[in-house]
C-alpha cells in the first residue's frame, strides 16, 4: 500500500501568516523603538540604520535574521546560499550601470533597495534581467577602475556581516547592528558613491579596453575565490550536521522548515536560476558549463567563471573592432 506523499508548504505560507504579527508590531506607531522588545517580546532593532524611511524594514529583517540564527544550521546554509550567489551579481550590476546602458539598469542603488524590500529572487530575474536585455548594454565595454573596484568591494561586507549575524551573541549590540545593516538600506545605498563616476564618458580606445578588461578579470577572480571559500565553509557545516543524509537536509531547509528558512531556500534557488538564465542569454554553452561546475565549486564561483569568460571574449571582440576602426582612420 502506497504511503501518501508529504508535500512542501505552499509558497504563500512562507512569508504570509507567519510574519503578520511581526509586521503588525513593526508598523505599530504606538510602540517606540526603545520599548519595542519589552512591549512585543521580539528582538530589539536599531532604528538609525533605517535612515528614517526604512525603519520598518530594519525591524522586520532583524526578526527574520533572528529566526534564521535560531534555526541552525539550516538558517546559515540557506542565507549563505544567497550570499554566495549575490557576489557575482553585485559586480555585474555595478559594471552594467556604467556602460552607457539604457533604462533602469543605470540605477543600481534603486535596484539594491528593491532587492531589500521585495527580495532579490523576485526583483533580479523579473525586473533586472529583462531590463538588462532591453538596455542594449554590452559586456566588455570599458569602465573606470574606481567603478570596477567598488563593484567588488561592495560585495564583500555582506559576507563579513553574515558571519557576525550567525556567530555573534544575539543579545549584544553588535548583532543588532549587523542584522540591521545586512537587511537595511545602507548596503544598497553604497552605490551612491559612484554617482559622479565617469564610466559612461570613457572612450572605448584599445588602451582603455585592455586596462578595464584586466581589472574586471582580476575582480571576478577575487570574487570567485571568495565565493568558493564561502561555499566550502557551507559544505563543511552541512556535512558536520547531516553527513550524507540528504533527506534530512531537505527536510530542514524546505519540507519541514520554518517560514524564514523556507523563504531563503526559494530565494537561493530562484536567484541562481536567474543568473543562469542571464548567462544562457549570452551563451548557452557557458550556461551548461556553469551548471556542470556548480556541484564542484559552488554557484557563486561557477557564475564568476562564466562572467569572467564572457567579459574577456566581449572585450577581445570590442578591441578588434576598435583597432580596425583606428587603422581606417590612418
Amino acid at each position: 500500500m502506497c504511503k501518501p506523499t508529504t508535500l512542501p508548504p505552499p509558497v504563500n505560507q512562507i512569508s504570509g501568516p507567519a510574519f503578520e504579527p511581526i509586521l503588525g508590531a513593526c508598523t505599530n506607531p504606538d510602540i517606540s523603538a526603545e520599548n519595542f522588545a519589552k512591549e512585543t517580546g521580539y528582538h530589539s532593532y536599531e532604528p538609525k540604520l533605517g535612515l528614517g524611511a526604512f525603519n520598518v524594514l530594519v525591524c522586520l529583517i532583524t526578526q527574520f535574521l533572528l529566526e534564521l540564527r535560531e534555526t541552525p544550521p539550516a538558517g546559515l546554509l540557506v542565507w549563505g546560499g544567497v550570499v554566495v550567489c549575490s557576489l557575482p551579481m553585485g559586480l555585474l550590476t555595478t559594471l552594467t550601470a556604467g556602460r552607457k546602458a539604457w533604462g533602469p539598469v543605470r540605477y543600481p542603488t534603486v535596484f539594491g533597495l528593491l532587492f531589500q524590500l521585495f527580495g532579490v529572487s523576485v526583483v533580479f530575474p523579473m525586473l533586472w534581467v529583462p531590463s538588462f536585455i532591453c538596455s542594449k548594454s554590452k559586456l566588455g565595454v570599458p569602465t573606470t577602475t574606481a567603478r570596477t573596484l567598488c563593484g567588488t568591494v561592495f560585495a564583500l561586507p555582506v559576507s563579513m556581516l553574515t558571519f557576525l549575524v550567525f556567530y555573534a551573541p544575539t543579545d549584544g549590540y553588535v548583532w543588532t547592528v549587523s542584522a540591521g545593516i545586512l537587511g537595511g538600506p545602507i548596503l544598497a545605498m553604497m552605490g551612491l558613491l559612484l554617482w559622479r563616476d565617469k564610466s559612461e564618458s570613457l572612450k572605448a580606445s584599445p588602451e582603455n579596453i585592455e586596462k578595464s578588461n584586466r581589472i574586471v578579470q582580476k575582480c571576478y577572480s577575487v570574487l570567485g575565490a571568495v565565493s568558493f571559500a564561502f561555499w566550502s565553509f557551507l559544505v563543511v557545516v552541512a556535512y558536520q550536521s547531516y553527513g550524507f543524509a540528504l533527506g534530512k537536509l531537505w527536510s530542514d531547509i524546505w519540507s519541514n522548515a520554518g517560514p524564514s528558512v523556507a523563504f531563503m531556500t526559494v530565494d537561493t534557488g530562484v536567484l541562481y536560476l536567474g543568473i543562469l538564465m542571464l548567462i544562457a542569454y549570452k551563451s548557452e554553452r557557458k550556461a551548461l558549463k556553469t551548471l556542470a561546475l556548480t556541484p564542484l565549486v559552488g554557484p557563486g564561483a561557477s557564475c564568476c567563471v562564466a562572467f569572467k569568460e564572457l567579459e574577456g571574449e566581449a572585450a577581445t571582440a570590442l578591441l578588434a573592432e576598435s583597432k580596425a576602426g583606428f587603422k581606417k582612420l590612418q
